[in-house]
């Protein structure tokens, strides 16, 4: 084929053909990518969130301190069980990437958001009895009610382990 007699109008249909098919391969690329890469920085930034309110909680000896509280109050006679309060200062922001994130968590792996939500469902259940107007806030003679939150406070931090595996 002589490619010198191509006429200009030829060489104008391939180039227009050929920006035709490379700009919607491109920006498709372009999008993708953009995807993948919101979706790993949403992950890594819940997974981190997730993994410091473990940790911290873990630094703290929650778990330990709700345990204690419960086995005071069972060594006394039910009769004569005084309140324990169990008070935690928790600010409202403690959970600001899960929040900031919710609406992608579909973006995830489904076991990841599986034990995202689990994990956040467990701490806020914590969260509303050893905050302001909680039953351990207000204090409770009842030494289940430390047990339960110790149970509880175990499950998320379970989850937040199995994340970190799945994550690491």
């Amino acid at each position: 084929m002589d490619w010198s007699g191509l006429e200009r109008m030829e060489w104008a249909s391939i180039f227009s053909f050929l920006g035709l098919v490379v700009t919607p391969v491109v920006a498709s690329g372009s999008w993708f990518w953009r995807a993948r890469q919101e979706r790993n920085a949403v992950r890594v930034a819940l997974v981190a969130e997730v993994t410091a309110l473990r940790d911290i909680a873990k630094a703290r000896h929650y778990i330990t301190q709700l345990l204690e509280a419960a086995d005071a109050l069972n060594k006394q006679a039910e009769a004569n069980r005084e309140s324990i309060s169990f008070e935690v200062a928790v600010p409202s922001h403690y959970c600001r990437v899960y929040v900031q994130h919710v609406a992608k968590l579909g973006m995830l792996n489904p076991k990841d958001a599986k034990l995202i939500v689990k994990f956040y469902q467990y701490a806020d259940s914590v969260v509303t009895d050893i905050s302001k107007g909680g039953a351990l806030y207000e204090g409770s003679s009842d030494p289940k009610a430390f047990e339960e939150n110790a149970q509880i406070l175990s499950l998320a931090m379970a989850a937040a382990d199995e994340l970190e595996r799945r994550n690491h």
